[in-house]
């Protein structure tokens, strides 16, 4: 089988099932190549039911409780294609599917293709993304997985429960030999439900993951970027947003509690040396501003 699409869901019945008909539409003159993996994240408004009684060809992984993003693992060890398509819920590839999988037939060294995510709070050209480089972070609601890659280094780190995950992923991705590279032609669209997401939440748990990764993967150096992180993730204050600032600060404190129970798993200086360049909260120094103070 070529592919299989991974689809996590939680309690977001009606998004799911406008996802998944469009999925089968994305991929009806070539189904057999196809399959389609749901991970039911343990929702309580009728989403598995739904999806049984609507799509009985559909794989389904009902879950009793919500284990997050490592859920997508899940569908990967369920997952028969050789790729795994990763989108949300809420989101759908809009066009260039088949482009995307000729691409990484062609370049067996990608681990990850991140796709062209066009709306939503995240997008490719919001993030500058740019083809022909190893970005290392990817947006999760568009992506592509190489099965030997996930055979190679796992799926989503268990103690990531949201947000941050792909960046985990890819610098482990890029730890192991493989690239996480960009591709323009493959079009996502992303609906973004309101449902279960909240600003509080965001900010404590990207906080909290981003010192994580640093922390359990980086073999030197590791509080100066921590640092960097902490203050770019501060710097709202900046704009009197006192509030974000705050669930930064839980989120440092959340890490802080959850650090010994991190093993730590360092990565190679290379691997570590194109994260800080390609994260934005580890790539600028705690006093760049005042460089650019001082050639203003």
């Amino acid at each position: 089988m070529k592919a299989s699409f991974v689809i996590v869901n939680y309690n977001r019945r009606d998004e799911l099932l406008i996802t998944i008909q469009k999925t089968k539409d994305l991929v009806a003159n070539y189904k057999e190549q196809y399959e389609i993996v749901i991970v039911d994240n343990g929702s309580t408004d009728g989403s598995a039911e739904a999806v049984a009684t609507q799509h009985p060809d559909v794989v389904l992984l009902a879950q009793k409780v919500n284990t997050g993003a490592p859920a997508w693992n899940y569908g990967f060890d369920a997952a028969k294609g050789d790729y795994f398509i990763i989108i949300d819920d809420d989101s759908h590839i809009e066009s260039g599917l088949e482009d995307a999988m000729y691409y990484m037939d062609a370049h067996p060294k990608i681990g990850v293709l991140a796709l062209n995510v066009l709306t939503g709070p995240y997008t490719s050209a919001g993030w500058n993304m740019q083809e022909d480089k190893n970005i290392i972070g990817f947006i999760g609601c568009g992506a592509v997985l190489r099965r030997e890659t996930y055979e190679k280094i796992g799926g989503y780190a268990d103690w990531i429960f949201l947000y941050v995950n792909e960046w985990d992923y890819g610098l482990r991705c890029t730890n192991a030999g493989y690239t996480v590279q960009y591709y323009d032609n493959c079009k996502v669209i992303h609906r973004t439900s309101s449902l279960n997401r909240t600003t509080k939440r965001l900010k404590v748990l990207v906080t909290k993951h981003e010192l994580g990764i640093v922390y359990k993967h980086f073999s030197t150096h590791r509080w100066k970027y921590m640092g960097r992180i902490m203050f770019t993730n501060l710097k709202v204050i900046k704009g009197l947003s006192f509030k974000d600032a705050w669930w930064s600060v839980l989120g440092a404190l959340q890490f802080l509690k959850m650090r010994s129970s991190l093993v730590r798993t360092p990565v190679s200086a290379d691997a570590q040396a194109l994260y800080v360049k390609a994260f934005p909260g580890t790539r600028n120094s705690v006093f760049a501003f005042l460089n650019k103070s001082s050639k203003s």
